[in-house]
């Protein structure tokens, strides 16, 4: 898809891909009963002014209409353009659960969802921890479409970062992932492209597709782990990502997994 162009992707919402580093994140604006909600922020007030705004005015939303903007964590790439977007939506609601981000931005209006909570009739609330712990994706019941952002890693981001599977909250994350197959959605839409499936996941198949590569990278650092118990966080690592064929893992994501398994075993 062309870079800052609106892509249609239900008779609601829009897509807007915008360039990150070397990637892309993905915003999305999502028209429900009784107003309009941005999800995620963009990563520069430049993304702000350049590609949200003009997005916005392209789909006749006035500064009234846009009720929420959800922030999906407050990672720069998706919360980084939100001090831009307040100072011409003073008035929109910023939805988040992140505290940090509430005290950064003092004075406006903030929302804490609780699991469930619907936004503007047509829109729930989902947690899924993992990638960070004020992870949150937003379920559109209309079409039964889930934008996950970045809470869907899969295998991670081909990209020259590490940004291989970064799920620093493994417990949490198994849960909620079984917690989404038992979910009726038809749909998701990602914030990145996700090695091996990309940023969108059509019908059942693909979506339990996807859902089964979440857990994949941390099989196979279970496997490493087996094979080699007294390797170290490094060796483990750098085993992992020898063959270059998935996204590049970090270290401490090792370390956090091995941790996680080790308190599950007692």
């Amino acid at each position: 898809m062309p870079t800052n162009r609106l892509e249609r992707i239900t008779d609601h919402i829009y897509a807007l891909r915008i360039p990150y580093q070397d990637i892309f994140t993905t915003v999305y604006l999502v028209k429900a009963a009784r107003g309009v909600l941005l999800f995620d922020a963009a990563s520069y007030d430049h993304d702000i002014e350049d590609a949200v705004i003009p997005a916005l005015d392209a789909l006749g939303v006035r500064e009234s209409d846009l009720k929420y903007v959800f922030i999906s964590h407050n990672h720069t790439d998706h919360a980084g353009g939100l001090k831009r977007l307040l100072a011409s939506y003073p008035n929109v609601c910023v939805v988040s659960k992140n505290e940090k981000l509430r005290e950064k931005f003092a004075g406006y209006t903030f929302l804490s969802p609780e699991e469930g909570e619907v936004l503007l009739d047509d829109l729930s609330v989902v947690y899924v921890i993992g990638h960070t712990a004020d992870s949150m994706t937003l379920y559109d019941r209309r079409t039964k479409t889930l934008l996950s952002g970045d809470c869907l890693q899969l295998w991670g981001i081909f990209g020259s970062g590490l940004w291989g599977a970064n799920i620093p909250f493994f417990t949490q994350h198994q849960q909620d992932i079984q917690k989404l197959r038992d979910m009726d959605i038809d749909a998701i839409y990602t914030a990145h492209d996700y090695h091996p499936c990309g940023r969108s996941y059509l019908g059942k198949a693909q979506i339990m597709a996807a859902l089964d590569a979440c857990l994949a990278p941390f099989a196979l650092l279970r496997q490493l782990i087996e094979e080699d118990p007294d390797a170290d966080d490094e060796t483990i690592c750098q085993r992992y990502n020898a063959d270059g064929a998935r996204p590049t893992l970090a270290v401490r994501i090792v370390k956090l997994y091995r941790e996680a398994t080790l308190n599950a075993c007692g």
